[in-house]
């Protein structure tokens, strides 16, 4: 039986205890003491007879209470930590300063390939080459990330040190007790970096756009999503595709899984083939001690999105080939065949139909791609879903500038569905960043976005544009003696010169948005051009 004493911190009263278990003729298997706590496990006692040591025991001077426990409290420690390290899916392994196995969990057990023997006091080289013990100590038990082979798999490993050692042994005392061994898969990794990079959790719903060719679209891919085949997103540039690849991954059953995306066209073919198949020890003269996994292997159960495919090479399209067809590549300057578990989303804006005819896109690998395919709609083509984009990018714009969000006024809005956007989406989301980053006012209008689109300071007066965004005359244009036979007709010369001041701010104000900008045009005090568009019902 196991039970705990509570009392006072006394000098002496542990030995009262202690005294009384003798007298009573019990065999203490293990007895552990903290301040106000005595706890005991006895096999001998019988329930029956409890009640009876514990009248015992509390006739001690400052014993107060006695109740029976499940475990002591080292027992439930270690079964905690035991438990943590069983729910633990990668291999974690402790080892002493000799090289001795002190703990393992049942993933280093099973991987290993000796489940049905314990490694623990087993020495560490018999199922692991390198590091060895001499490299351990020499960096202390503390060695960053490398790669080794654990039961025929290939995973990264971290050393970390455990403790100092306190009595005689062939180390010094400052060094440490040993080291915790820590091995994750790549895929591991690519999970990790695909929490640390992808915060957003973009599903189709998060998609902005309701116009019926986005709706049959989402649609579509939506249904293509939960097929574990390749896919391949066709659409012009900033149409969103990358977006899409996202969406169709946590559409799918591989959404706890990776999802690592790479730009095809970012770099040269020899840094491109390191970065999806990774590189062996000693590939070239700057390799990691170790090699290096790529995006192949890290998204291992998950998705792997090659942005701008048609970009590729021929040489990195043969070997993409490969992995499309059986899974399987080797690293840059390795021999080991390495198998994975990655669905392929590509995406592009040229056409590699055409590409595959003239044979710069090889034909093979467009029919291993396309599999399943979508095609995403210009902005052109979903005109009604730009005053909701407009008003998504313009409240971002104005949360990341730290000011107010602006107002888009009528003929922004009609200069906005009017643009032509060769650059679809994405021109149109840097457009209103500039425009709201460097408006002064709170209203956004054609100017400021002619402005922010061309980089100009302002647009040519020839032409304006009226609240409802249609074409007008200029201020220049105007045939002048109408306007002033209309003010010579006012009863009086303050009526007169009220209509003429009314019609010069009417005209203005859709090139200058605000009382301040208005005052600056005009040069006069801000105040006053407040008071003036007031008493005029300027602009409503």
């Amino acid at each position: 039986m196991q039970f705990e004493i509570r009392g006072e911190n006394r000098l002496g009263i542990t030995r009262d205890v202690v005294n009384v278990l003798t007298d009573q003729g019990l065999d203490i298997r293990a007895f552990e003491v903290t301040t106000h706590h005595i706890y005991a496990d006895i096999p001998a006692i019988r329930p029956e007879r409890f009640p009876l040591l514990a009248h015992a025991l509390k006739q001690i001077p400052g014993i107060s209470d006695i109740t029976k426990i499940d475990r002591l409290p080292t027992e439930r420690r270690r079964a905690q930590l035991h438990a943590t390290l069983a729910a633990l899916g990668d291999p974690v392994i402790a080892v002493d300063a000799n090289g001795l196995i002190a703990q393992a969990n049942p993933a280093a057990q099973t991987i290993a390939g000796t489940s049905n023997t314990n490694l623990r006091d087993q020495d560490i080289s018999s199922i692991l080459n390198e590091p060895t013990i001499e490299d351990l100590r020499q960096s202390g038990f503390r060695l960053p990330e490398r790669e080794v082979t654990l039961g025929g798999q290939t995973y990264m490993l971290l050393v970390e040190p455990i403790g100092h050692v306190d009595d005689g042994s062939d180390v010094t005392e400052d060094a440490p007790w040993g080291g915790v061994m820590l091995f994750h898969r790549a895929a591991r990794l690519g999970r990790v970096i695909t929490a640390l990079q992808d915060r957003s959790h973009t599903g189709f719903d998060d998609i902005i756009g309701d116009s019926r060719a986005m709706t049959r679209i989402k649609s579509q891919a939506e249904r293509l999503a939960g097929i574990d085949a390749p896919l391949l997103i066709l659409g012009e540039t900033g149409t969103g595709k990358e977006l899409f690849a996202r969406a169709c991954h946590r559409a799918s059953s591989r959404i706890d899984q990776p999802f690592l995306a790479l730009n095809c066209a970012a770099m040269p073919e020899g840094l491109a083939e390191s970065e999806l198949f990774g590189y062996a020890a000693g590939a070239f003269t700057s390799a990691r001690r170790g090699g290096k996994p790529g995006l192949l292997e890290l998204a291992d159960g998950g998705t792997l999105f090659l942005d701008e495919i048609g970009e590729l090479t021929p040489y990195l399209q043969a070997k993409l080939l490969r992995v499309l067809q059986d899974g399987r590549f080797r690293r840059v300057g390795g021999t080991d065949e390495i198998a994975v578990d990655v669905r392929i989303i590509s995406a592009t804006n040229r056409d590699l139909e055409a590409m595959s005819h003239d044979g710069t896109f090889r034909e093979d690998l467009y029919f291993r791609l396309n599999v399943l395919g979508i095609t995403l709609p210009p902005l052109r083509d979903r005109i009604e879903d730009i005053a909701a984009l407009a008003a998504f990018f313009i409240d971002r714009t104005a949360q990341q500038t730290e000011r107010s969000t602006p107002r888009l006024a009528k003929d922004g809005l009609s200069w906005l569905r009017s643009h032509t956007w060769p650059g679809n989406v994405r021109e149109l989301e840097n457009t209103l960043f500039r425009a709201v980053a460097l408006l002064d006012g709170d209203v956004l209008g054609a100017r400021e976005l002619t402005d922010a689109a061309t980089g100009t300071a302002s647009i040519p007066d020839t032409q304006d544009t009226d609240p409802l965004g249609q074409p007008q005359t200029s201020p220049a244009q105007t045939h002048q003696p109408d306007l002033i036979a209309s003010a010579l007709s006012q009863p009086d010369f303050n009526a007169g010169m009220d209509l003429l001041e009314r019609e010069m701010l009417v005209r203005l104000y859709p090139d200058y948005p605000s009382s301040r900008k208005l005052a600056e045009r005009l040069g006069v005090s801000h105040t006053s051009i407040a008071n003036k568009l007031r008493k005029y019902g300027i602009p409503d």
